[in-house]
């Protein structure tokens, strides 16, 4: 949900990818937002940007929530092209994204990578990366910022059924 609650976002991870966009107060279904990567797995809202997850090719993007807002509100159609997305490369199979609490950091559960990958929100470029156990899907940060803990589904014979716990120190 937007910060206003006001519209459901829906990451169409396949078929014809995108963002579904909901129109809560009116019930109704706007369309489609395009013009991101393929593959949307996540989305998470914070401090005005919307970032998203971009699964089998492993990126994070960005775009300013109001930019994105108004390009969901004047569909014409079944979808509209938004361009101006923000991207930053991480590990393959981009799952689970969370904001770090300051909102300086994007935290990134990579399944196929089996890596946890940490991306300055501002300037979108990796600036950590550590191995997890195998196939991560789910993260999550505590609300002071000093515990992360990533879920992995491992595969058979692969480990994984696991959870990893983190304690997070930031430079200063």
């Amino acid at each position: 949900f937007t910060p206003d609650d006001r519209y459901l976002l829906v990451g169409c991870m396949g078929g014809g990818g995108g963002i579904a966009v909901i129109d809560m107060q009116e019930q109704r279904y706007l369309g489609r937002v395009m013009g991101m990567m393929f593959g949307v797995r996540h989305l998470v809202i914070s401090d005005g940007y919307l970032y998203l997850s971009i699964n089998g090719s492993g990126y994070v993007q960005r775009i300013e929530l109001d930019k994105f807002i108004d390009a969901a509100t004047s569909i014409t159609g079944k979808s509209t092209e938004l361009k101006g997305w923000t991207s930053c490369k991480v590990g393959a199979g981009a799952r689970t994204i969370e904001v770090s609490p300051c909102g300086k950091y994007i935290f990134a559960a990579c399944n196929f990578a089996s890596k946890l990958y940490v991306v300055d929100a501002r300037e979108m470029r990796v600036v950590a990366t550590t191995s997890v156990d195998s196939f991560p899907v789910g993260l999550d940060i505590s609300s002071n910022g000093d515990t992360l803990i990533t879920t992995s589904q491992g595969r058979s014979g692969c480990g994984g059924n696991a959870v990893d716990i983190f304690s997070i120190e930031y430079l200063k």
